[in-house]
């Protein structure tokens, strides 16, 4: 999977959208088009889903290419200090990419259980 501008230009040039136009189309300046694709500037929740509604992409495939943490899990690590602390063990540990996977393959369990634990 690529990153959120990749995604973007993709579809865009698939539709044969202009950076112009797609940019009238979204009610933004093309040089922000060109920012987004070349991955410069991460666009806002309001920009993301005039993007998700005029190339058909859904919202939640956008916002999973975007790396930015969200007001909401900023909000939970706040409130569970827990969250906080594994994180910073995960990124002093040697093998964290293992451990990285070991954690997506639960979470990817729940999502298939329908978050049932």
């Amino acid at each position: 999977m690529g990153t959120l501008g990749q995604r973007i230009r993709e579809e865009r040039t698939k539709l044969s959208l202009t950076v112009r136009g797609f940019a009238r189309d979204i009610n933004v300046q093309p040089p922000y088009i060109t920012d987004l694709e070349a991955d410069r500037r991460r666009p806002g929740p309001d920009v993301l889903a005039r993007i998700s509604e005029r190339l058909g992409i859904p919202m939640a495939e956008l916002q999973a290419l975007d790396p930015r943490i969200t007001p909401e899990v900023k909000e939970w690590m706040d409130d569970e200090p827990r969250v906080s602390r594994l994180l910073r063990r995960l990124q002093d540990s040697p093998d964290r990419d293992e451990l990285l996977r070991e954690i997506e393959k639960v979470v990817d369990r729940e999502d298939e259980d329908g978050g049932e634990g």
